[in-house]
């Protein structure tokens, strides 16, 4: 199903790259599905490699440094292209232009050093067909909602992630966890609080290598979906960063999370549409071939109701994701509110339409066989990082209350 959203040619383009890629990959992908997740840390990194082929890390990358020049729409596009043959894929992609946006908007707001020092390597790397894997890291044990939903009467969540001064270095110790890519990554941009009495006022973002001294794996998850993409926890044990790996100075890392966010809930809904659309068209060619009661189950009244209510959410949702994004590039600071929109109606649109999409199987959607029972699976996933979809609700109702609240004045 390709994107009906009207969008400049260039970006058809770059759907039907991206998408005969993963079209090619989604074989040995879904292999990765049915193996323990220990084994999976051993094979993921060779499919990013593929990516090199057409040079899809690059994407989002500025021009000046070697990238393609595309931002949050193209993201989008390509998530969506991705998540079509497998979801785990495309957040393993996505985890890392997640952990290069700090630099990125570093870049973008007064520090240019980054690009040189970060981002003209990473594009270099994807040049040479050894590209480099990053993860971001923000998550604890205990606060991961917290960080983005400080209540005013409650106690500030304690923060394990903290990093001290020492002359040219600062010495980092902590643990991250629910870490898209850890596993496999190279580098990982940290977050950690700089003045304990602050707490998250005086955070700021460290680009640390994951073969740094002290810098240790601990769990790796095993998931329920999303299984071919790596997630586990971070241990940083004193582990000493120089002073040029500092990407977010103290006081500004809250606020790069924020936009972090913003930028990059919009393509996660990419993730959500392309599992959607995958779902969709397993169950209509399903109920094209089907025989019930003497005709095709799609002749059947029941049948063309759910397929027109799924193709109907999915235009919807194409139509939300894609505005979204196109403004997201263009307006400064972005929407965090939209973005978040955005996010929860794909994701939701997702669950929906692959539980429908089972039900028009019947029994034999839910075998393992075919492959909607894992869409369900990757559906769920959308609804609970980048912020739960509850949380993510609470950032609009914030942004409306702002609103109505300026009108009453």
């Amino acid at each position: 199903m390709r994107i009906r959203y009207p969008l400049p040619e260039e970006y058809k383009l770059l759907y039907d790259s991206v998408k005969r890629l993963a079209e090619a990959l989604e074989p040995e992908l879904l292999e990765l599905d049915r193996i323990g997740h220990e084994e999976v840390v051993g094979k993921a990194r060779r499919f990013i490699k593929e990516s090199s082929k057409i040079r899809l890390l690059s994407l989002p990358i500025p021009v000046e440094f070697g990238g393609s020049g595309y931002f949050t729409l193209g993201a989008t596009v390509a998530l969506e292209a991705l998540a079509f043959h497998d979801a785990g894929f495309a957040t393993s992609i996505g985890a890392t232009w997640l952990g290069l946006l700090p630099v990125l908007i570093a870049s973008m707001t007064g520090n240019p050093d980054v690009g040189d020092l970060w981002l003209k390597p990473f594009t270099e790397a994807d040049a040479r067909g050894d590209p480099q894997i990053w993860g971001f890291a923000i998550t604890e044990p205990t606060a991961g909602s917290d960080y983005e939903r400080l209540e005013p009467r409650a106690p500030q969540p304690e923060l394990l992630t903290y990093a001290r001064r020492e002359g040219e270095y600062w010495v980092v110790s902590g643990r991250k966890v629910f870490i898209s890519n850890a596993p496999i990554a190279d580098f990982i941009t940290v977050f950690a609080i700089t003045d304990k009495a602050l707490g998250v006022k005086s955070m700021a973002c460290f680009v640390i290598p994951t073969r740094a001294e002290g810098f240790r794996i601990g769990s790796v998850f095993d998931k329920m979906g999303h299984r071919s993409s790596p997630t586990g926890e971070i241990l940083l044990e004193s582990v000493r960063v120089p002073s040029p790996n500092l990407v977010c100075p103290p006081g500004t890392g809250w606020d790069v999370v924020q936009l972090t966010l913003a930028y990059s809930r919009a393509p996660v809904g990419g993730i959500a549409l392309g599992v959607a659309k995958r779902a969709y068209w397993e169950a209509a060619k399903y109920a094209s071939a089907r025989v019930q009661g003497g005709l095709r189950i799609i002749e059947h009244q029941i049948i063309r109701e759910k397929l027109a209510n799924m193709y109907t959410l999915i235009l919807a949702t194409e139509a939300l994701i894609y505005s979204t994004s196109q403004r997201l590039e263009k307006e400064f600071p972005p929407s965090l509110e939209d973005s978040s929109a955005a996010k929860v109606f794909a994701s939701n649109v997702a669950v929906n339409v692959a539980l429908e999409a089972i039900q028009v199987m019947g029994g034999y959607g839910y075998m393992r066989d075919f492959i909607v029972e894992k869409l369900l699976r990757d559906a769920k996933l959308t609804q609970i990082y980048e912020g739960t979809n509850e949380i993510n609700l609470l950032t609009i109702s914030d942004k409306i209350v702002e609103e109505v609240g300026s009108i009453g004045s």
